[in-house]
């Protein structure tokens, strides 16, 4: 699914800066980042939207247009 989210895209050229224009590195940082800290540390949650160029002619025309990822508390947390 295309991201169009722009902290993704902003943590994108951090790294592709970081990493002097290596975009595998960039991009390898990039996954790190959402699938070791976001998705495993943190309750990760997508905000889909469409966009009017897509929404008629694609299959999906759902893009990932924000992230959410407050830290994870646990229900029992709240008594």
């Amino acid at each position: 699914m295309m991201i169009e989210d722009w902290e993704t895209g902003q943590l994108y050229w951090n790294c592709l800066a970081r990493h002097e224009g290596d975009e595998k590195k960039a991009i390898a940082d990039v996954r790190k980042k959402y699938f070791d800290d976001f998705a495993k540390t943190k309750d990760l949650h997508f905000f889909l939207g469409t966009t009017q160029a897509h929404h008629h002619v694609s299959l999906n025309p759902f893009i990932i247009i924000g992230t959410f990822h407050p830290k994870i508390e646990l229900q029992m947390k709240l008594f």
